[in-house]
């Protein structure tokens, strides 16, 4: 039906300019058009896509995606924990920006951002939080998306072109303590058709198959350096093989659990200047004959936090370049002693006299061998700041909650890795700063909670600053941070 032919009372309700009504099968269809330049040098009009229909006696229902500058945008943000968390952790990604294209390494850090403020988000999620966040107003002109195909792509290349990351790995490497803890951590998959899922060592205890994701971590500093996940059926001994043939180890210090010994192990944590501590396990003839008499010959104290104690310890040298060192922790066997008594006096199966004075001077025992030429007690110190890797996967599990990732594509899997790496460098940053404050009171997610409760407002032509607290402003400039109080549109 021509323009002319439409009914006045549908007519009215045409939205804004440069559109048309149609009537089609008994319905009134508006869609927009745009004047173009003809071949014979006349104006004439060109009808674009549809943008709506006219209910009659009701108005104008718009389709989804039409917009005509009067929408309902998002006219509150939210603020403060993306920008607490964004400017304490700017080294971080200052370093993606270092070894990443710059919009890749900003579209990076903001969905490690999204993830470690709201914890484990799949990837169909990440679009939402990004456009109701600060974060959208930070990185507008910037072209990167944030939807699920979006971060698909991003995972995809951090699995397939690999590069990049391991450059980024290697920066880390080089400029860290040079004492690298490293220990895989089981993650449960429901995935179908995965990869890299496998029943493995923790099948009985996940219910489900898993795989394993490998570590390195600077055990001075807590930052996690580089990693990587491998099957689930793929043990620890065998899987650090590959993780050590992926960068370049020079003059660093391995600190590993009893899982990792083995002959190759050994040989590659000895190779280009390095070092190793590696605890000796029970089965071996070594450690059967170092343990059999035990006479301790010397003892020094030892302190962690608050806590003092007294360990004995007896020096073996084994070859030329390997030392068997044997502590025993004199406050933690006693109290191994007491516990093991208690369990008796209370009747619980397995606990017996003749059990306890078999293991009784074994509680508290350590028994690592290393072939670094540091003094013992420098040996055991380096070796109980192992546990700090064990403490960043309970992060991982329990507050990031980075368990069943739902993730089929190995080289998504292999991407999302990386995420985790930079994921867990932006929870030791935290940590970090939250140690200037001097209050154990106030734990990092307390301090997210204040963040949160600050939005930013659009008003004219500024975002505004909303809902502060003179307290929570106070301590968050303990921290380092100063919210804005307004931001351009």
């Amino acid at each position: 039906m021509p323009a002319s032919k439409i009914p006045e009372e549908i007519k009215k309700y045409r939205p804004g300019t440069c559109t048309e009504i149609k009537l089609i099968s008994g319905h009134y269809y508006v869609y927009s058009y745009k004047s173009v330049k003809l071949p014979s040098g006349r104006w004439g009009k060109k009808t674009g896509k549809c943008i709506g229909t006219i209910i009659p006696d009701k108005g104008f229902c718009p389709n989804k995606n039409y917009k005509d500058g009067n929408d309902d945008d998002i006219t509150i943000l939210e603020y403060g924990q993306y920008a607490l968390v964004s400017e304490i952790c700017a080294s971080v990604k200052d370093d993606l920006e270092a070894c990443f294209p710059i919009d890749r390494a900003s579209q990076m850090f903001a969905y490690a951002v999204i993830l470690y403020v709201n914890n484990f988000a799949h990837t169909d999620q990440i679009r939402r939080y990004y456009e109701q966040s600060w974060l959208s107003l930070e990185y507008k002109d910037f072209a990167f998306k944030m939807g699920k195909t979006a971060i698909n792509t991003v995972l995809d290349d951090l699995g397939r072109r690999t590069r990049r990351v391991k450059i980024y790995e290697q920066h880390l490497l080089d400029n860290s303590t040079s004492e690298v803890a490293i220990d895989g951590h089981a993650i449960g998959s429901c995935s179908a058709e995965n990869d890299l899922s496998e029943a493995g060592f923790k099948f009985s205890y996940l219910k489900e198959e898993q795989v394993n994701l490998l570590m390195g971590y600077d055990v001075n500093t807590g930052m996690p350096l580089f990693s990587r996940i491998f099957r689930g059926s793929c043990n620890d001994k065998t899987a650090v093989q590959d993780l050590m043939e992926l960068l370049n180890y020079k003059d660093i210090l391995f600190i590993v659990d009893r899982g990792f010994y083995s002959q190759k192990n050994i040989e590659l944590f000895s190779s280009n200047g390095n070092t190793y501590i590696v605890p000796l396990p029970s089965n071996t003839n070594t450690f059967k004959e170092l343990t059999a008499k035990i006479k301790y010959t010397g003892s020094f104290y030892y302190q962690s936090g608050k806590k003092h104690s007294r360990i004995q310890y007896r020096r073996n040298r084994i070859s030329d370049t390997e030392t068997v060192y044997i502590f025993r922790d004199v406050e933690e066997n006693e109290k191994c002693r007491y516990n093991y008594t208690h369990c008796m006096e209370l009747g619980r199966p397995g606990y017996t006299p003749e059990g306890l004075e078999a293991q009784k001077e074994n509680f508290g025992v350590y028994v690592l061998q290393t072939n670094s030429k540091m003094k013992s007690k420098q040996v055991f110190e380096a070796y109980k700041k192992r546990w700090g890797i064990e403490t960043f996967y309970q992060y991982l599990k329990n507050k990031g909650d980075f368990n069943n990732l739902m993730i089929q594509d190995y080289y998504r899997e292999q991407g999302f890795a990386f995420m985790m790496l930079i994921t867990g460098q932006i929870h030791q940053k935290m940590n970090d700063a939250l140690k200037l404050l001097n209050d154990n009171t106030i734990s990092i997610y307390d301090i997210l909670l204040m963040a949160r409760c600050m939005k930013i407002e659009h008003r004219g032509n500024f975002w505004t600053l909303k809902n502060t607290r003179k307290r929570d402003l106070e301590i968050l400039k303990s921290l380092g941070f100063q919210p804005k109080q307004s931001i351009p549109a």
